[in-house]
């Protein structure tokens, strides 16, 4: 009876390869796939891209231009020349 069983896990695999052989070779599935990952990721990007720091980072990027640092938006650290 095991053999029932790994027969149909073998042709729900195979059939699973052939339905992922006929989509990936589909240009206008990649297309459309790029599209939507794109249309949502949009937003999430901007809003990360717009959010500004708090007061105090604000205030220690200020202090480290005047002191003539180069200021590390990633870190949100100074580096000093």
């Amino acid at each position: 009876m095991w053999w029932l069983i790994w027969g149909a896990v073998l042709a729900l695999f195979v059939c699973l390869g052939v339905a992922t052989y006929f989509v990936a070779r589909s240009p206008s599935f990649w297309i459309g796939l790029v599209k939507q990952v794109f249309a949502l990721a949009v937003p999430d990007i901007l809003e990360y891209l717009k959010a500004r720091n708090t007061p105090a980072v604000e205030e220690e990027m200020r202090a480290c231009i005047r002191r003539g640092g180069e200021w590390d938006n990633f870190n949100k650290k100074c580096r000093d020349k």
